[in-house]
């Protein structure tokens, strides 16, 4: 009877042990915070579009921003949570919009701030449909959050004035 009892207790207490126990970095299927020390490089760092002036058509444009999530000695960071914000990208407004994937290939809008998870290799590809032309201008940055760690990459669009 002791004995069948030790024997309970040493396997739920493995049961716990191994309940405990999970991968860093949501590794295994979760998703997490970047760490403090972690950083966030959105790809291009700066883009400037010069449309034209207010007699040209507005037209809509893709554009696409690699967004890359690493810890402190260079490692990509897979199944980090970020959050993705512009000030123009808002709902029922189709200045900017963000996709989840390829807007020319079907994939759906979603509206700012956007909740995404980088992929096995640390990053994530941010799509976004923008107005420019027809005097159109303005200017903000695209901006990436997860936890504390922030990075950002300003993104414009400019009148020609001739």
């Amino acid at each position: 009877m002791i004995r069948r009892y030790i024997i309970s207790l040493a396997l739920v207490g493995l049961l716990f042990i191994i309940t405990g126990c999970g991968g860093g970095g949501g590794a295994e299927g979760g998703s997490e915070e970047a760490p403090a020390e972690a950083t966030i490089t959105i790809n291009p760092s700066s883009l400037s579009y010069a449309g034209g002036d207010d007699t040209t058509v507005v037209a809509e444009f893709v554009q696409q921003f690699n967004i890359v999530v690493k810890d402190p000695a260079g490692i990509p960071l897979r199944n980090v949570d970020l959050t993705i914000f512009y000030p123009f990208a808002v709902p029922g407004s189709n200045v900017v919009q963000f996709y989840d994937g390829d807007p020319n290939q079907g994939a759906p809008a979603q509206d700012s701030p956007m909740t995404v998870t980088t992929d096995e290799n640390g990053s994530y590809t941010l799509f976004i449909t923008f107005l420019a032309n027809g005097g159109l201008e303005y200017s903000a940055d695209v901006q990436v959050s997860s936890g504390a760690v922030y990075g950002s990459s300003t993104f414009e669009v400019t009148a020609t004035t001739e």
